[in-house]
C-alpha cells in the first residue's frame, strides 16, 4: 500500500476524545511528512414539534451551532500549530451531518482520524453512530482513537486481525506500512472458531487446525519479503474474532482490521468484527476498506 498525496483528515469536535485524536493525527503527519486537515461539522436545529418555535428561534440555534463550531476549530488550530508546528494544518467549518462529510471527505484523503465517545460520554458528535458510518462508508482508512498506544519503551506491536479472506491483504498491507514508519513489530492473529465443549470445561482445547497456521505462516512471510526491517509474527488462537482482537491488543500500538463493503456510497453496513473492535478496543484501531462486487 502506497501513501498518497492526500491530506490527513481530522474530525474534531470539544471533547476530550477530538484532542486525543488530533494529537495521533499529527504524530503520524510527521511520520508521513503530510498535511492535516480539520473539519468541525454543525447542523441546523430541527425544532419540528416545539411550541413556539419561529424562524427567529431557528435563526439563533443555528448561528449558535455555527460559533460552537468555529470556537472548537480555533481552539484545534491553536494546539495544532503550537504542538507540531512544522506539520501543515488547515480547518474548516461545514454544514452538515459529521458522517456525511467525513465520508465524502474521505475520497481525496490519505487517512481520516477519529476521537472516541467511551473518553467522555456526553459531548462528542463525531463517535458513536457517527464513527460507525464513517468507518463503513469511507473510501480510506479510518482510524478511532479509542485509547492512547503503549508505551514505546515496552516496544507496543502493530496487531493485524487475518481471516484467510480477502480482507487480510489490505489490512496487512496497512500494518506492515504503519509498523515500517514507525519501526514497531507487527504481530498477524488469526482468530479461529473456540470448541464449545472445551469452553466449558467438558474436555480440553484442542490446537487449533496446523493448516490455519501454514496459511498464516505463509502470508505473514509473503509481506516480510517487502518489508523486511518489520520484526513480525503470526499467531492462530481459539477465540471469537472481536473478543480476541480486542484482548490481544490491549496496551499494543495499534490494532488493524478490514472491513467489506458492496461500495462506496452504499457501503453503511460495518462487519461485525470491526464494530466489535472499535466499541470495546483500548487502544487505536485501523479500519481498512475492502471493495467487493
Amino acid at each position: 500500500m502506497s501513501v498518497n498525496t492526500g491530506r490527513i483528515v481530522v474530525g474534531i469536535d470539544a471533547s476530550e476524545g477530538s484532542e486525543l485524536a488530533l494529537n495521533w493525527a499529527l504524530d503520524e503527519a510527521l511520520a508521513r511528512d503530510a498535511a492535516v486537515h480539520l473539519i468541525c461539522c454543525h447542523t441546523r436545529p430541527l425544532l419540528l414539534g416545539w411550541e413556539g418555535a419561529n424562524v427567529a428561534d431557528l435563526q439563533e440555534l443555528a448561528s449558535a451551532a455555527r460559533r460552537t463550531a468555529s470556537d472548537a476549530l480555533v481552539s484545534a488550530l491553536d494546539r495544532a500549530r503550537g504542538t507540531a508546528p512544522t506539520v501543515p494544518v488547515t480547518g474548516e467549518t461545514v454544514e452538515g451531518r459529521p458522517a456525511v462529510v467525513l465520508a465524502e471527505r474521505s475520497a481525496g484523503a490519505q487517512l481520516i482520524v477519529l476521537g472516541s465517545r467511551r473518553l467522555k460520554a456526553v459531548g462528542s458528535v463525531l463517535l458513536g453512530s457517527v464513527g460507525t458510518a464513517v468507518t463503513a462508508r469511507a473510501q480510506c482508512p479510518v482510524v478511532v482513537v479509542r485509547g492512547p498506544a503503549g508505551m514505546l519503551a515496552e516496544r507496543p506491536a502493530v496487531v493485524v486481525g487475518i481471516d484467510g479472506t480477502d480482507a487480510a491483504d489490505p489490512a496487512l498491507a496497512y500494518g506492515f506500512e504503519h509498523a515500517s514508519r514507525h519501526d514497531v513489530p507487527l504481530r498477524a492473529l488469526m482468530c479461529w472458531r473456540p470448541d464449545p465443549l472445551a469452553t466449558m470445561q467438558w474436555r480440553p482445547e484442542a490446537p487449533v487446525p496446523e493448516r490455519a497456521q501454514a496459511w498464516v505462516t505463509a502470508t505473514l512471510q509473503r509481506w516480510q519479503r517487502r518489508y523486511p526491517s518489520v520484526t513480525a509474527a503470526g499467531i492462530v488462537i481459539r477465540d471469537q474474532a472481536a473478543a480476541g482482537l480486542v484482548e490481544q491488543s490491549a496496551a499494543e500500538h495499534l490494532l488493524v482490521v478490514g472491513s467489506r463493503s458492496r461500495n462506496a456510497l452504499a457501503g453503511t453496513l460495518l462487519g461485525s468484527v470491526a464494530q466489535g473492535v472499535l466499541h470495546h478496543a483500548t487502544c487505536p484501531v485501523a479500519v481498512v476498506p475492502v471493495w467487493v462486487g
